[in-house]
């Protein structure tokens, strides 16, 4: 019986508000995303003196303009030169937060070449050697007892990685790919 009742009422609803429901209705939402005019079109009705006048005016110029032509005729503002200041005022609990996130260094996930993996001593002669070769990228001597290895540059993905593998393949033949936390690059 409950059913029957919900379905009579669905029944009644749909026939008195047909309107609101019809997407073929004259007021529908969608048709005003098609339009063609340009809503921004103003008209304006001046004398010959420029000034705006009456309709019934006898020297009515009448002037169509879109928005986009009163944004070029718009002056521009004067350039100021100097220093300015901000002031910011915060709770010292986003403060302390904000402290934090400068002083704390936050390591990225990426990539490293290892160049060498061995004792300290060749280890330190292989990074003084490519830093003399220095081609922009970082070198950086880490500890993995009772080794150690240099490893070169801060990829943040695996294709500059593979990248920088093919040329330092060249002249390292045991480099290969680790993935490693790096620095953030500088800004």
């Amino acid at each position: 019986m409950l059913p029957r009742i919900n379905q009579i009422a669905i029944i009644c609803f749909c026939f008195l508000y047909t309107s609101t429901i019809s997407a073929q209705s004259n007021n529908s939402w969608w048709k005003n995303i098609f339009r063609t005019e340009c809503d921004t079109t103003k008209n304006k009705t001046v004398n010959s003196n420029n000034e705006e006048s009456t309709p019934n005016d006898p020297h009515l110029l009448e002037i169509k303009c879109d928005s986009s032509d009163l944004i070029k005729t718009l002056p521009t503002l004067p350039i100021k030169v100097g220093k300015g200041s901000v002031t910011i005022k915060m709770d010292s609990a986003i403060t302390e937060i904000d402290v934090n996130a400068f002083t704390k260094t936050h390591p990225l996930k990426g990539y490293r070449v290892q160049i060498y993996f061995g004792d300290l001593e060749t280890a330190r002669a292989v990074r003084a050697k490519f830093r003399k070769r220095l081609d922009g990228r970082s070198v950086y001597l880490e500890s993995i007892a009772p080794n150690y290895s240099v490893v070169v540059g801060d990829f943040r993905n695996r294709w500059e990685a593979e990248s920088a593998l093919a040329s330092l393949k060249k002249l390292y033949r045991s480099a290969l790919i680790i993935q490693t936390d790096i620095n953030l690059p500088k800004l």
